[in-house]
């Protein structure tokens, strides 16, 4: 629930925008959430890692939540500078709905380890297929402010439950970690994705490929508009994705693949990029095709992700390294987002042409990941 409100935000903020203030104002303040998320992810690791319960967690998320309600109501009376230092602020908690989440998702078994990263890469492709269709009929049926109702209502939803989830933890021998400093855990965590080359190819690759990937999506109502003749053809290019995402997802929980998570996170990245290609083919058949393609690799892909951060990452460091992946990840997407616009006036085969080269690009990078002793060479 919390992930589908997280995914409904952005486009909730746009339409709010709409009504209440302007196109404008919702863009500055969706861009604003987007950077603040970049330097809100480490911190916010570092204070979930040292966390004894899930009271931190549910905090953060709460908080999200308000900081959200508090930019609509700013907008609604037209405070716009307010509205952005507000979201600015939000932001900051933004990666506590994908990382925070992520951290706890784990199990000493490494069966049940890998079964759960299958269920948490599944649970984004649900959101991306289910928040579209939300915020649609919620728009249809009840004008530009309902969409920000519903994100807000699950996002208090997924709030209410993260009291309970399980915060694992395995108590560290030396007393130097137990009294380090929050600044001392803040440089353990960057250093460990700089220095643990599986962890540091996995980030790297997951960040160029999330560059292509939002490029894509800024491309998605313009192959609508070309190959269907409408924008609003594009949401359901994006469904066709998300759908295709679970089914591979559910293939690769039957296969036991996950066991073999580098191999996994490279040929999904491959598989995502030959599906942006074949969108370039500029046929309505090869649209939906290409659909179907990266969906097949986009859950898979995830799921690979979340496992080498499961197994690369300490347990005092993991909710950091989750939170500040997610957060490099959704500024690597706003940056390919704002590449559509000079790329697009080459034409659209250029600009998906060159999402699909930045997963090639990050698939190349993904193979650093194979670890021959866990039987990927």
């Amino acid at each position: 629930m919390a992930r589908t409100g997280d995914e409904m935000a952005g486009t909730a903020i746009l339409l709010f925008a709409y009504s209440d203030s302007s196109p404008d104002d919702g863009a500055a303040v969706f861009g604003l959430l987007a950077i603040a998320a970049a330097v809100g992810g480490p911190l916010l690791g570092v204070w979930l890692d040292r966390a004894r319960s899930s009271g931190p967690l549910a905090l953060s998320l709460a908080s999200f939540k308000v900081g959200l309600a508090a930019v609509g109501g700013a907008l609604h009376y037209r405070h716009e500078r307010l509205a952005m230092v507000i979201a600015v602020l939000a932001g900051l908690f933004g990666p506590a709905v994908a990382g925070g989440w992520s951290a706890s998702l784990t199990h000493p078994d490494a069966a049940r380890a890998q079964r759960l990263a299958v269920f948490d890469s599944s649970s984004y492709s649900l959101a991306g297929l289910v928040s579209p269709a939300l915020a649609g009929t919620a728009f249809a049926v009840a004008g530009s402010n309902a969409p920000l109702v519903l994100t807000l209502l699950l996002l208090g939803a997924g709030t209410a439950c993260a009291p309970f989830a399980r915060v694992l933890r395995h108590e560290d021998p030396t007393e130097e970690t137990r009294q380090s400093h929050p600044l001392v855990d803040l440089r353990r965590g960057i250093a460990a994705i700089r220095h643990q080359p599986r962890l540091r190819a996995a980030t790297v690759s997951s960040c160029v490929a999330f560059f292509g990937f939002g490029l894509f999506a800024v491309l998605v109502p313009a192959i609508g508009q070309e190959q269907f003749g409408s924008p609003a053809a594009g949401s359901i290019l994006l469904a066709v994705l998300a759908a295709a995402a679970l089914a591979s997802n559910a293939l690769l929980d039957r296969s036991g693949a996950l066991q073999r998570p580098g191999r996994v996170l490279t040929w999904a990245t491959v598989l995502v990029g030959l599906g942006i290609a074949i969108a370039a083919a500029g046929h309505p058949v090869a649209a939906i095709l290409a659909a179907a393609v990266i969906g097949a690799g986009d859950g898979p892909q995830l799921a690979g992700l979340i496992e080498i951060r499961h197994q690369e990452a300490s347990t005092h460091l993991r909710t950091q390294i989750f939170t500040t992946g997610a957060s490099v990840k959704i500024t690597a997407s706003g940056i390919g987002a704002l590449a559509a616009a000079p790329l697009m006036h080459s034409g659209l085969t250029v600009a998906l042409l060159t999402a699909a080269a930045a997963h090639f690009i990050a698939a190349y990078i993904a193979s650093n990941t194979l670890d021959p002793s866990g039987g990927d060479a």
